[in-house]
Protein backbone atom coordinates (compact mmCIF):
# COMPACT_ATOMS: atom_id res chain seq x y z
CA UNK A 1 0.00 0.00 0.00
CA UNK A 2 2.85 2.44 0.80
CA UNK A 3 4.60 1.36 -2.41
CA UNK A 4 1.44 2.11 -4.44
CA UNK A 5 1.15 5.54 -2.81
CA UNK A 6 4.82 6.27 -3.68
CA UNK A 7 4.27 5.22 -7.30
CA UNK A 8 1.14 7.38 -7.60
CA UNK A 9 2.96 10.31 -6.03
CA UNK A 10 5.83 9.93 -8.52
CA UNK A 11 3.38 9.70 -11.43
CA UNK A 12 1.62 12.83 -10.19
CA UNK A 13 4.94 14.71 -10.01
CA UNK A 14 5.89 13.57 -13.54
CA UNK A 15 2.48 14.67 -14.86
CA UNK A 16 2.82 18.07 -13.20
CA UNK A 17 6.37 18.44 -14.53
CA UNK A 18 5.26 17.49 -18.03
CA UNK A 19 2.40 19.99 -17.92
CA UNK A 20 4.75 22.70 -16.68
CA UNK A 21 7.22 22.05 -19.52
CA UNK A 22 4.43 21.98 -22.11
CA UNK A 23 3.06 25.30 -20.82
CA UNK A 24 6.55 26.81 -20.88
CA UNK A 25 7.09 25.55 -24.43
CA UNK A 26 3.75 26.96 -25.60
CA UNK A 27 4.50 30.31 -23.96
CA UNK A 28 7.96 30.51 -25.56
CA UNK A 29 6.55 29.65 -28.99
CA UNK A 30 3.90 32.35 -28.63
CA UNK A 31 6.51 34.95 -27.64
CA UNK A 32 8.73 34.07 -30.60
CA UNK A 33 5.89 34.10 -33.13
CA UNK A 34 4.65 37.42 -31.72
CA UNK A 35 8.09 39.03 -32.07
CA UNK A 36 8.61 37.71 -35.60
CA UNK A 37 5.09 38.77 -36.61
CA UNK A 38 5.73 42.28 -35.27
CA UNK A 39 8.91 42.68 -37.37
CA UNK A 40 7.20 41.46 -40.56
CA UNK A 41 4.06 43.53 -39.88
CA UNK A 42 6.28 46.59 -39.46
CA UNK A 43 7.77 45.96 -42.91
CA UNK A 44 4.35 45.49 -44.52
CA UNK A 45 2.93 48.63 -42.92
CA UNK A 46 5.92 50.84 -43.76
CA UNK A 47 6.31 49.65 -47.34
CA UNK A 48 2.94 48.43 -48.58
CA UNK A 49 -0.15 49.38 -46.54
CA UNK A 50 -0.74 50.48 -42.93
CA UNK A 51 -3.72 48.10 -42.70
CA UNK A 52 -1.76 44.91 -43.42
CA UNK A 53 -0.78 42.57 -40.62
CA UNK A 54 1.42 39.45 -40.79
CA UNK A 55 0.10 36.44 -38.92
CA UNK A 56 1.66 33.14 -37.95
CA UNK A 57 -0.73 30.35 -36.98
CA UNK A 58 0.92 27.61 -34.96
CA UNK A 59 -1.03 24.42 -34.33
CA UNK A 60 -0.28 20.93 -33.08
CA UNK A 61 -2.17 17.85 -34.15
CA UNK A 62 -1.12 14.30 -33.30
CA UNK A 63 2.19 15.61 -31.91
CA UNK A 64 2.97 17.33 -35.25
CA UNK A 65 3.52 21.08 -35.23
CA UNK A 66 2.28 23.05 -38.21
CA UNK A 67 3.02 26.71 -38.93
CA UNK A 68 1.07 28.75 -41.46
CA UNK A 69 1.86 32.28 -42.64
CA UNK A 70 -0.69 34.72 -44.02
CA UNK A 71 -1.47 38.41 -44.26
CA UNK A 72 -4.66 40.02 -42.98
CA UNK A 73 -6.10 43.37 -44.04
CA UNK A 74 -7.24 44.84 -40.71
CA UNK A 75 -10.03 46.89 -42.31
CA UNK A 76 -11.61 44.24 -44.54
CA UNK A 77 -10.49 41.18 -42.49
CA UNK A 78 -9.54 39.55 -45.80
CA UNK A 79 -6.66 37.06 -45.68
CA UNK A 80 -4.01 36.97 -48.40
CA UNK A 81 -1.73 34.17 -49.42
CA UNK A 82 1.86 35.38 -49.22
CA UNK A 83 3.10 33.45 -52.24
CA UNK A 84 0.44 34.59 -54.70
CA UNK A 85 -0.31 38.16 -53.60
CA UNK A 86 0.93 41.14 -55.62
CA UNK A 87 2.77 39.08 -58.23
CA UNK A 88 5.29 37.79 -55.69
CA UNK A 89 6.15 41.24 -54.34
CA UNK A 90 4.57 40.44 -50.97
CA UNK A 91 6.62 37.23 -50.69
CA UNK A 92 9.80 39.20 -51.46
CA UNK A 93 8.85 41.79 -48.87
CA UNK A 94 7.93 39.27 -46.15
CA UNK A 95 11.04 37.12 -46.53
CA UNK A 96 13.45 39.95 -45.68
CA UNK A 97 12.30 40.59 -42.08
CA UNK A 98 11.81 36.84 -41.62
CA UNK A 99 15.46 36.29 -42.50
CA UNK A 100 16.55 39.07 -40.16
CA UNK A 101 14.45 37.60 -37.33
CA UNK A 102 15.87 34.10 -37.90
CA UNK A 103 19.42 35.42 -38.11
CA UNK A 104 19.06 37.24 -34.80
CA UNK A 105 17.17 34.47 -33.01
CA UNK A 106 19.18 31.43 -33.98
CA UNK A 107 22.64 32.82 -34.75
CA UNK A 108 23.14 35.84 -32.47
CA UNK A 109 26.88 35.14 -32.19
CA UNK A 110 27.39 35.61 -35.93
CA UNK A 111 28.74 38.88 -37.18
CA UNK A 112 25.16 39.78 -38.21
CA UNK A 113 25.78 40.02 -41.92
CA UNK A 114 22.97 39.17 -44.32
CA UNK A 115 23.79 38.77 -48.02
CA UNK A 116 20.82 38.91 -50.38
CA UNK A 117 20.90 38.47 -54.15
CA UNK A 118 18.05 40.09 -56.11
CA UNK A 119 15.57 39.33 -53.32
CA UNK A 120 13.28 42.22 -54.22
CA UNK A 121 12.92 41.68 -57.96
CA UNK A 122 9.12 41.35 -57.73
CA UNK A 123 8.58 44.37 -55.48
CA UNK A 124 7.00 47.18 -57.49
CA UNK A 125 9.09 50.25 -58.24
CA UNK A 126 6.50 52.31 -56.34
CA UNK A 127 7.19 50.27 -53.16
CA UNK A 128 10.98 50.18 -53.54
CA UNK A 129 11.50 53.70 -52.17
CA UNK A 130 9.88 52.82 -48.84
CA UNK A 131 11.49 49.35 -48.88
CA UNK A 132 14.96 50.87 -49.21
CA UNK A 133 14.25 53.16 -46.28
CA UNK A 134 12.91 50.24 -44.21
CA UNK A 135 15.98 48.09 -44.96
CA UNK A 136 18.26 50.92 -43.90
CA UNK A 137 16.34 51.67 -40.68
CA UNK A 138 16.06 48.00 -39.65
CA UNK A 139 19.74 47.43 -40.41
CA UNK A 140 20.74 50.39 -38.23
CA UNK A 141 18.29 49.56 -35.43
CA UNK A 142 19.31 45.89 -35.14
CA UNK A 143 22.99 46.27 -36.00
CA UNK A 144 22.76 43.95 -39.01
CA UNK A 145 24.83 44.63 -42.10
CA UNK A 146 22.79 43.97 -45.24
CA UNK A 147 24.71 43.35 -48.45
CA UNK A 148 22.15 43.61 -51.20
CA UNK A 149 22.87 42.62 -54.80
CA UNK A 150 20.38 44.48 -56.98
CA UNK A 151 19.81 46.20 -60.29
CA UNK A 152 17.37 48.64 -58.67
CA UNK A 153 18.61 52.24 -58.64
CA UNK A 154 15.79 53.04 -56.22
CA UNK A 155 17.10 50.56 -53.63
CA UNK A 156 20.74 51.55 -54.10
CA UNK A 157 19.72 55.16 -53.56
CA UNK A 158 19.04 54.34 -49.89
CA UNK A 159 22.28 52.42 -49.29
CA UNK A 160 25.10 53.60 -47.07
CA UNK A 161 27.59 52.54 -49.72
CA UNK A 162 27.20 51.30 -53.31
CA UNK A 163 29.66 49.20 -55.29
CA UNK A 164 29.00 48.85 -59.01
CA UNK A 165 30.38 45.72 -60.60
CA UNK A 166 30.81 45.66 -64.38
CA UNK A 167 32.42 43.08 -66.60
CA UNK A 168 35.31 44.27 -68.79
CA UNK A 169 36.37 41.43 -71.05
CA UNK A 170 37.16 38.48 -68.80
CA UNK A 171 37.51 40.60 -65.65
CA UNK A 172 35.06 42.20 -63.26
CA UNK A 173 35.66 45.80 -62.34
CA UNK A 174 34.40 47.25 -59.05
CA UNK A 175 33.74 50.95 -58.67
CA UNK A 176 32.63 52.70 -55.48
CA UNK A 177 29.71 55.01 -56.24
CA UNK A 178 29.22 58.30 -54.37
Amino acid sequence: SARIADLESGRDARTKGSLFLQTLSDSTRAQITDKISAIVTDALQKVKDKNLEFKMQLSTERNQTDLKFFIVDKTTKQQYDILTSCGGGIADLVTFPLRIALLLKWNPELSKVLVMDENFKFVSVADQEMLGEFIRQLSEKLGVQVILVTHSATLTGKAHRVFEVTKKGKDSQVEVKP
